[in-house]
């Protein structure tokens, strides 16, 4: 009879665990919605990023044009600059880049402001391509001053602003030779790749 008694409470007890585990445990986390976890760095009501549309900028009848020849030769070579400085930083510190100073520094203070992507670097020197759209930008960032807007049907130019022949033995001083704003179609290959890559990482 005692057996019977316990084996009854036994029951009443797991009906009533039974049913509080079904009502309190089961049956919530089953209706509940699942709750998202919020990330700090992503949250999950995004609101849209308007990007501003690229300035495109017409091209006028003038080009950019560095006075100072990709093709020089100079007897002293070139300083080797911190890759972090500034044109301007050069400029104030050493004076110039070679025993010329009216050399073009070649560290891309122009390039840097170049809406058009239009300067590309060769032997430590900014060359103007067919990309320019004559802005003007990298005439007014240029601390040697040796950019500057000429029409772009000019045929030739002098490639050397230093009037002064001192203190240089650059090989093109007073040169004067034919400018071609048509870059090499590898160039353009390159430069086309160039613009996508960076597009796609930045």
């Amino acid at each position: 009879m005692i057996l019977k008694i316990i084996l009854f409470i036994l029951f009443i007890l797991i009906l009533i665990l039974l049913s509080f585990f079904t009502l309190y445990i089961l049956i919530p986390s089953i209706t509940k919605s699942p709750k998202k976890k919020s990330d700090p760095l992503v949250p999950l009501t995004l609101t849209p990023v308007i990007i501003p549309e690229e300035k495109k900028y017409s091209p006028s009848e003038q080009k950019a044009y560095v006075m100072c020849s990709c093709n020089k030769k100079c007897n002293l070579e070139r300083t080797m600059f911190n890759p972090e400085y500034t044109c301007l930083m050069a400029k104030t510190v050493y004076g110039s880049a070679l025993d010329c100073k009216f050399a073009c520094l070649g560290l891309g203070d122009c390039a840097k402001n170049c809406p058009q992507e239009a300067i590309k670097f060769e032997n430590n020197t900014a060359v103007i391509t067919s990309s320019c759209c004559g802005c003007g930008k990298c005439v007014s960032v240029c601390p040697q001053n040796i950019i500057k807007l000429i029409p772009s049907n000019t045929e030739k130019a002098v490639v050397c602003a230093n009037v002064t022949s001192e203190l240089t033995s650059c090989s093109k001083i007073g040169a004067e030779e034919k400018i071609s704003w048509n870059d090499k179609k590898d160039f353009k290959i390159w430069e086309y790749c160039y613009r996508i890559y960076k597009r796609i990482i930045f």
